[in-house]
């Protein structure tokens, strides 16, 4: 299990989840339904504060949240690709 969580992080980070899901982002997303969709998650989820101070409370809706600043993420990387092109300029290797 550590193993799979392991690999789980680092291709989270490389943002990287393939042509098939972008192209299933930008088709979804460019649909008059799919624009419709993805204004009510900005509305309704993603643009709204907790009403409360309870931690479970604040803790779920950040997680909705989360899901829907993937869900842009994505969306965005679908739109523009080589914007998300990550260099690693300069950097030494320092002997590896």
């Amino acid at each position: 299990m550590t193993r799979l969580f392991r690999e789980w992080l680092l291709n989270k980070w490389r943002r990287n989840p393939g042509k098939d899901v972008l192209h299933a982002y930008r088709v979804t997303f460019d649909s008059l339904h799919g624009r419709v969709v993805l204004q009510h998650l900005l509305d309704e989820v993603y643009c709204q504060v907790c009403p409360t101070h309870d931690p479970i409370d604040l803790a779920t809706h950040n997680g909705r949240r989360s899901v829907v600043h993937e869900m842009l993420e994505l969306v965005d990387q679908a739109e523009w690709p080589d914007k998300y092109v990550l260099t690693n300029e300069g950097a030494e290797t320092h002997g590896h």
